[in-house]
């Protein structure tokens, strides 16, 4: 079975409010939604990409961003089918 768009669009939000309310040293909310963030404009095309797609042609984007800010690396899984779980995560380089 494949996500659908609304599904697709859930997949999103969670890793939005995810990032929105990240927990910072000391437990301090930081906002990582942020444009001023290097990887945020990328990840936006990315997840614009990944909603929209046409659904007679769909496409798994999985890869790595660059979070200068902090020295690491995203890596994130937006599967098309639901026997792929979803991945977004911060890693070590």
């Amino acid at each position: 079975m494949k996500y659908s768009q609304e599904e697709r669009l859930k997949i999103v939000l969670d890793i939005v409010y995810k990032l929105k309310n990240f927990k910072g040293t000391g437990g301090q909310p930081v906002n990582l939604y942020n444009d001023s963030y290097t990887f945020i404009i990328e990840l936006k095309k990315i997840t614009n990409e990944y909603i929209k797609q046409d659904e007679n042609n769909l496409k798994e984007f999985k890869g790595k961003l660059k979070f200068e800010e902090i020295g690491k690396n995203i890596e994130y899984i937006f599967p098309v089918d639901k026997k792929v779980e979803p991945l977004f995560v911060i890693r070590q380089k």
